[in-house]
């Protein structure tokens, strides 16, 4: 069972430093892809779950407060220690590729009362 020893919490000094240390996220991320899919047994492809964590990122991208992103990093870095080392379950991880193709929920009352659940 892989484990990794949890880092020092640390800020940034500059938007380049806050840039590079989510770079080096990123890396860690896509690097590791291969070791979470088996630890998960994931059924889909690599490119799936690669996708999936670039557009994790890419929600994030335009973010310029250095402070802001140091959170963010630090909430990116424990999402992946919790996956690397296995303290998720499957379905904490399945859920993220879930939330993009669940089909739109009705908010008109005929809407729902044609699907049933008025």
């Amino acid at each position: 069972m892989p484990l990794i020893e949890p880092l020092v919490t640390r800020t940034s000094t500059s938007m380049a430093d806050a840039r590079t240390r989510a770079i080096h996220l990123y890396r860690l991320w896509q690097k590791n892809v291969p070791q979470i899919m088996i630890d998960y047994h994931l059924c889909m492809p690599q490119a799936v779950v690669r996708a999936k964590i670039r557009e994790e990122f890419e929600k994030k991208r335009y973010v310029s407060d250095p402070r802001t992103i140091d959170v963010l990093l630090f909430k990116g870095r424990i999402e992946f220690e919790e996956t690397y080392n296995v303290w998720k379950q499957y379905s904490h991880v399945l859920r993220y590729f879930d939330s993009n193709e669940a089909d739109p929920q009705p908010d008109k009352f005929l809407d729902k009362f044609i699907e049933g659940r008025a």
